[in-house]
């Protein structure tokens, strides 16, 4: 990762505080990318004149660990597999390094746009459903099934600020027992319509976007008996079972 932490130098810091007023977006698009460590320090180059990188006490990886949430059937994976118009997954995540919480929802608009509600929640019920997070999904979403925990996610995370944007950078990432290969990153851009200032250089750099869902792979490759067909090509190429 010294590429990655040289490439970060060059960006200025920015507080949270700072960065949730200037791009909050809990509506927004999201357009996610599989980028060797050699074209994230070319895209860090090119961002670092619109772009600064959360920092919080000298540091710009922050350690994140999320547990989703689901039924015995796998309800919510298969609607997103399936792309049904009224979807969603929700999940418990610490926050690792700050010690802290929260229980998030993420639902698809009518534009098919996600729209994410998020409420703090106690270091200690995280990866349990609690009975004040049943009454928050009941809030957002109709006919509440019976979840449970399915599959635990991990992996470091940098998060930039641009014009009208977020871009995220998740390295050494876990899937229950599915690893990203080394050498890779995913990197992940939001914004209000998905063409912001990383969007367009993710395209110079000859970068796509890929179908990926960090819970659908995960639950494919460990929980289903066949991975659906849109992650198989991206689970091949750039995951391995431990």
């Amino acid at each position: 990762m010294t590429s990655m932490s040289t490439g970060l130098a060059r960006l200025r810091g920015v507080g949270l505080a700072e960065l949730d007023a200037t791009v909050p977006l809990q509506v927004r698009e999201d357009r996610k990318h599989v980028v060797s460590l050699e074209a994230l320090d070319e895209l860090l180059a090119r961002l670092a004149p619109t772009h600064a990188a959360l920092e919080i006490a000298g540091r710009r990886r922050f350690a994140y660990d999320s547990v989703y949430f689901d039924t015995d059937a796998l309800l919510t994976a298969r609607a997103h597999v399936q792309r049904r118009r009224r979807r969603f997954k929700c999940r418990s995540r610490h926050y690792v390094d700050a010690d802290a919480c929260s229980f998030e929802l993420k639902v698809k608009g009518p534009r098919g746009e996600t729209v994410k509600h998020r409420v703090p929640y106690a270091v200690a019920d995280h990866g349990r459903l609690t009975a004040d997070a049943q009454a928050f999904l009941a809030e957002h979403i109709e006919d509440v099934p019976d979840l449970a925990p399915v599959l635990q996610t991990t992996y470091l995370r940098t998060t930039l600020a641009g014009p009208g944007e977020r871009v995220t950078i998740d390295a050494e990432l876990a899937l229950g027992t599915v690893r990203l290969r080394d050498g890779w990153v995913i990197v992940e851009t939001k914004s209000a319509r998905g063409a912001g200032v990383a969007d367009r250089e993710l395209r110079r750099l000859g970068s796509r976007p890929v179908s990926l869902s960090k819970y659908v792979l995960g639950a494919g490759m460990t929980r289903m008996p066949a991975l659906p067909n849109d992650s198989r090509q991206v689970a091949r190429r750039y995951f391995s079972h431990a």
